[in-house]
Protein backbone atom coordinates (compact mmCIF):
# COMPACT_ATOMS: atom_id res chain seq x y z
CA UNK A 1 0.00 0.00 0.00
CA UNK A 2 1.60 3.57 -0.71
CA UNK A 3 1.93 5.88 1.65
CA UNK A 4 -0.73 8.96 1.66
CA UNK A 5 1.10 12.02 0.93
CA UNK A 6 -1.84 13.60 3.00
CA UNK A 7 -0.11 11.55 5.83
CA UNK A 8 3.09 13.39 6.12
CA UNK A 9 1.17 16.87 6.67
CA UNK A 10 2.89 17.67 9.54
CA UNK A 11 3.78 21.42 9.59
CA UNK A 12 7.70 22.15 11.27
CA UNK A 13 6.79 25.03 13.76
CA UNK A 14 9.25 27.43 14.71
CA UNK A 15 10.50 28.37 18.20
CA UNK A 16 8.53 31.09 19.73
CA UNK A 17 10.91 34.26 20.28
CA UNK A 18 11.00 35.96 23.95
CA UNK A 19 10.10 39.23 24.68
CA UNK A 20 12.03 40.98 26.91
CA UNK A 21 11.35 44.34 28.16
CA UNK A 22 13.08 46.88 26.90
CA UNK A 23 14.95 48.72 29.66
CA UNK A 24 13.84 52.40 31.08
CA UNK A 25 15.76 54.93 29.59
CA UNK A 26 16.47 56.57 32.62
CA UNK A 27 17.90 53.57 33.99
CA UNK A 28 22.14 54.37 35.15
CA UNK A 29 24.86 51.95 33.77
CA UNK A 30 24.58 49.20 36.41
CA UNK A 31 20.56 48.87 36.26
CA UNK A 32 21.52 47.66 32.23
CA UNK A 33 20.00 43.83 32.16
CA UNK A 34 23.03 41.51 32.31
CA UNK A 35 23.59 39.72 29.33
CA UNK A 36 21.49 36.41 29.31
CA UNK A 37 23.38 33.14 30.80
CA UNK A 38 24.99 30.29 28.83
CA UNK A 39 22.11 27.45 29.04
CA UNK A 40 24.38 24.37 29.72
CA UNK A 41 22.75 21.42 28.51
CA UNK A 42 23.86 17.62 29.42
CA UNK A 43 26.04 16.01 26.43
CA UNK A 44 24.18 12.68 25.02
CA UNK A 45 25.24 9.27 25.56
CA UNK A 46 26.22 7.22 22.57
CA UNK A 47 23.02 5.37 20.99
CA UNK A 48 22.88 2.35 22.88
CA UNK A 49 22.05 0.44 19.29
CA UNK A 50 24.09 0.26 16.29
CA UNK A 51 21.42 1.54 13.26
CA UNK A 52 21.30 1.59 9.73
CA UNK A 53 19.17 2.51 7.00
CA UNK A 54 17.06 -0.44 6.11
CA UNK A 55 14.86 1.60 3.38
CA UNK A 56 14.78 4.92 1.19
CA UNK A 57 11.52 5.02 -0.79
CA UNK A 58 10.86 8.12 -2.78
CA UNK A 59 7.59 8.48 -4.02
CA UNK A 60 7.04 11.25 -6.99
CA UNK A 61 4.79 13.29 -8.71
CA UNK A 62 5.33 16.03 -11.07
CA UNK A 63 4.76 18.18 -8.62
CA UNK A 64 5.83 17.31 -5.15
CA UNK A 65 7.77 14.72 -3.82
CA UNK A 66 7.60 12.53 -0.69
CA UNK A 67 10.68 10.66 1.04
CA UNK A 68 10.54 8.13 3.34
CA UNK A 69 13.22 6.82 5.43
CA UNK A 70 12.88 3.98 7.43
CA UNK A 71 16.12 3.62 10.14
CA UNK A 72 16.10 0.43 11.85
CA UNK A 73 16.72 0.11 15.58
CA UNK A 74 17.68 -2.96 17.07
CA UNK A 75 17.81 -3.57 20.45
CA UNK A 76 21.37 -3.89 21.38
CA UNK A 77 22.29 -2.41 24.88
CA UNK A 78 19.06 -0.42 25.11
CA UNK A 79 17.51 -1.34 28.47
CA UNK A 80 15.62 2.33 30.08
CA UNK A 81 15.19 5.35 28.69
CA UNK A 82 14.18 7.73 25.49
CA UNK A 83 16.00 8.36 22.56
CA UNK A 84 16.37 12.00 21.40
CA UNK A 85 18.04 11.87 17.68
CA UNK A 86 18.79 14.53 15.48
CA UNK A 87 18.13 14.11 11.88
CA UNK A 88 19.22 16.81 8.96
CA UNK A 89 16.85 18.16 6.21
CA UNK A 90 17.71 16.35 3.02
CA UNK A 91 17.71 18.37 -0.56
CA UNK A 92 16.25 20.59 -2.46
CA UNK A 93 15.02 22.15 0.87
CA UNK A 94 13.47 22.44 3.93
CA UNK A 95 10.48 20.05 3.90
CA UNK A 96 6.92 21.47 3.24
CA UNK A 97 6.03 19.35 6.55
CA UNK A 98 7.80 16.00 8.37
CA UNK A 99 6.85 13.85 10.66
CA UNK A 100 8.44 10.37 12.72
CA UNK A 101 6.85 7.35 14.11
CA UNK A 102 8.00 4.41 16.05
CA UNK A 103 7.25 0.95 14.55
CA UNK A 104 7.35 -2.27 15.50
CA UNK A 105 8.53 -4.98 13.33
CA UNK A 106 7.04 -8.54 13.23
CA UNK A 107 8.86 -11.75 14.57
CA UNK A 108 11.43 -13.13 11.90
CA UNK A 109 11.26 -9.72 9.65
CA UNK A 110 13.73 -7.81 8.55
CA UNK A 111 11.48 -4.78 7.99
CA UNK A 112 7.96 -2.92 8.99
CA UNK A 113 5.07 -3.04 7.00
CA UNK A 114 4.53 -0.10 4.62
CA UNK A 115 0.56 -0.02 6.06
CA UNK A 116 1.67 0.13 9.64
CA UNK A 117 0.97 3.12 11.34
CA UNK A 118 2.71 2.88 14.39
CA UNK A 119 2.99 5.97 16.95
CA UNK A 120 3.98 9.23 16.34
CA UNK A 121 7.30 10.76 17.93
CA UNK A 122 7.24 14.25 18.76
CA UNK A 123 9.80 16.41 16.47
CA UNK A 124 11.45 19.64 17.27
CA UNK A 125 13.22 22.05 14.38
CA UNK A 126 16.63 23.24 15.55
CA UNK A 127 19.21 25.53 13.22
CA UNK A 128 21.49 22.54 13.98
CA UNK A 129 22.68 19.79 16.25
CA UNK A 130 22.84 20.27 20.25
CA UNK A 131 24.98 18.60 22.67
CA UNK A 132 21.75 16.74 23.94
CA UNK A 133 20.77 15.10 21.08
CA UNK A 134 22.30 11.91 19.40
CA UNK A 135 23.50 12.17 15.93
CA UNK A 136 21.46 9.92 13.70
CA UNK A 137 21.15 11.64 9.79
CA UNK A 138 23.25 14.15 7.99
CA UNK A 139 25.97 16.35 9.34
CA UNK A 140 25.40 18.03 12.89
CA UNK A 141 25.88 21.85 11.73
CA UNK A 142 22.97 21.63 9.03
CA UNK A 143 19.22 22.42 9.69
CA UNK A 144 16.42 19.98 10.88
CA UNK A 145 14.94 18.42 13.78
CA UNK A 146 15.28 16.63 16.87
CA UNK A 147 12.65 13.18 17.01
CA UNK A 148 12.32 12.89 20.56
CA UNK A 149 11.26 8.75 20.95
CA UNK A 150 9.85 7.31 24.57
CA UNK A 151 11.07 5.05 26.96
CA UNK A 152 7.43 3.78 26.59
CA UNK A 153 7.59 3.49 22.58
CA UNK A 154 10.15 1.69 22.84
CA UNK A 155 9.40 -0.83 25.25
CA UNK A 156 6.37 -1.10 22.74
CA UNK A 157 7.73 -1.56 19.88
CA UNK A 158 9.97 -4.46 21.73
CA UNK A 159 7.23 -6.50 22.45
CA UNK A 160 7.27 -8.67 19.37
CA UNK A 161 10.67 -8.60 18.58
CA UNK A 162 14.19 -7.02 18.94
CA UNK A 163 14.00 -4.38 16.02
CA UNK A 164 11.98 -1.09 15.92
CA UNK A 165 12.24 1.18 13.04
CA UNK A 166 12.41 4.85 13.04
CA UNK A 167 10.26 6.20 9.69
CA UNK A 168 10.79 9.79 9.09
CA UNK A 169 8.79 11.20 6.32
CA UNK A 170 9.55 14.17 4.12
CA UNK A 171 6.79 16.10 1.84
CA UNK A 172 8.74 17.67 -0.32
CA UNK A 173 8.39 20.45 -3.49
CA UNK A 174 8.97 18.98 -6.79
CA UNK A 175 12.66 19.52 -7.28
CA UNK A 176 13.45 21.63 -10.52
CA UNK A 177 15.10 20.19 -14.00
CA UNK A 178 18.34 20.53 -14.54
CA UNK A 179 19.73 20.74 -17.86
CA UNK A 180 19.93 16.83 -18.54
CA UNK A 181 16.01 16.95 -17.84
CA UNK A 182 16.39 15.33 -14.57
CA UNK A 183 14.99 15.63 -11.10
CA UNK A 184 16.90 14.64 -7.64
CA UNK A 185 16.92 14.61 -4.30
CA UNK A 186 19.59 14.38 -1.92
CA UNK A 187 18.64 12.21 1.40
CA UNK A 188 21.16 12.34 4.26
CA UNK A 189 22.73 9.11 5.21
CA UNK A 190 24.33 8.68 8.97
CA UNK A 191 27.04 7.41 11.23
CA UNK A 192 27.62 5.73 14.31
CA UNK A 193 30.61 7.11 15.88
CA UNK A 194 33.19 6.93 12.90
CA UNK A 195 31.08 3.86 11.42
CA UNK A 196 29.19 4.95 8.47
CA UNK A 197 25.60 3.38 8.82
CA UNK A 198 24.32 0.06 6.45
CA UNK A 199 21.81 0.90 3.53
CA UNK A 200 20.03 -1.47 2.21
CA UNK A 201 17.54 -0.76 0.01
CA UNK A 202 15.97 2.32 -2.32
CA UNK A 203 12.68 2.43 -3.86
CA UNK A 204 11.37 5.15 -6.04
CA UNK A 205 7.42 4.88 -7.02
CA UNK A 206 6.12 6.84 -9.55
CA UNK A 207 2.42 8.58 -8.62
CA UNK A 208 1.23 9.84 -11.87
CA UNK A 209 -2.02 7.90 -13.52
CA UNK A 210 0.64 6.76 -16.18
CA UNK A 211 4.00 5.34 -15.90
CA UNK A 212 6.31 8.67 -16.46
CA UNK A 213 9.31 8.18 -15.52
CA UNK A 214 11.88 6.83 -18.27
CA UNK A 215 15.07 6.53 -16.59
CA UNK A 216 16.50 6.63 -12.94
CA UNK A 217 19.80 6.35 -11.16
CA UNK A 218 20.85 6.46 -7.33
CA UNK A 219 24.45 7.22 -6.27
CA UNK A 220 26.24 7.96 -2.94
CA UNK A 221 27.21 11.48 -3.07
CA UNK A 222 30.08 13.59 -1.14
CA UNK A 223 33.91 14.15 -1.62
CA UNK A 224 34.97 10.89 -1.07
CA UNK A 225 31.85 8.75 -2.60
CA UNK A 226 32.01 5.71 -4.57
CA UNK A 227 31.21 6.88 -7.80
CA UNK A 228 28.98 2.84 -8.53
CA UNK A 229 25.72 3.34 -9.08
CA UNK A 230 23.58 1.45 -6.52
CA UNK A 231 20.69 -0.55 -7.69
CA UNK A 232 16.96 0.83 -7.56
CA UNK A 233 13.29 -0.50 -7.50
CA UNK A 234 11.17 0.84 -9.32
CA UNK A 235 7.21 1.04 -8.87
CA UNK A 236 5.70 0.15 -11.56
CA UNK A 237 8.38 -1.85 -12.67
CA UNK A 238 10.25 -0.22 -15.73
CA UNK A 239 9.25 -1.88 -19.29
CA UNK A 240 11.89 -3.40 -21.68
CA UNK A 241 13.21 -0.35 -22.83
CA UNK A 242 13.66 1.48 -19.68
CA UNK A 243 15.17 -1.76 -18.15
CA UNK A 244 17.59 -1.61 -21.35
CA UNK A 245 18.41 1.98 -21.06
CA UNK A 246 20.20 1.51 -17.54
CA UNK A 247 23.45 0.66 -19.00
CA UNK A 248 25.75 1.03 -16.02
CA UNK A 249 26.08 -2.33 -13.74
CA UNK A 250 24.89 -1.54 -10.56
CA UNK A 251 25.53 -2.99 -7.03
CA UNK A 252 23.36 -3.66 -4.30
CA UNK A 253 23.68 -0.83 -1.73
CA UNK A 254 24.54 -2.46 1.29
CA UNK A 255 27.35 -3.79 -0.59
CA UNK A 256 28.72 0.25 -1.11
CA UNK A 257 31.82 1.33 -0.12
CA UNK A 258 30.51 4.09 2.34
CA UNK A 259 32.08 7.06 4.04
CA UNK A 260 31.07 9.47 6.62
CA UNK A 261 30.48 12.10 4.66
CA UNK A 262 28.48 10.41 2.33
CA UNK A 263 24.86 11.14 1.49
CA UNK A 264 22.55 9.34 -0.82
CA UNK A 265 21.58 11.18 -4.40
CA UNK A 266 18.58 9.58 -6.01
CA UNK A 267 17.38 11.09 -9.59
CA UNK A 268 14.93 10.06 -12.47
CA UNK A 269 13.96 11.67 -15.56
CA UNK A 270 10.32 12.26 -16.83
CA UNK A 271 8.60 11.57 -20.32
CA UNK A 272 7.38 14.34 -22.06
Amino acid sequence: MRNSLAAAGVSLALAGFAHAKPPSSRASPAALPSPPARVWARPAPPLPMLPSVGRVRVEAARDRVLVLEDIDLPRGDWQVGGLDLYVAFGAPGTPIALDARLMSVPEGSRESRLDDAGEEASVQSAVQRSPGAQPLLGKPQMAGVVVHVKEVQLRRAYETSDLAVLRVRSLLPAPAVDATGARDVVVRLGIWGNVPLTLRRIQLVALEPRPWIVRAEARLCGPEADPWPLSVAWMPPPNSSQAAAQREPWIPPEMAVRHASDDLCIRWWAAP
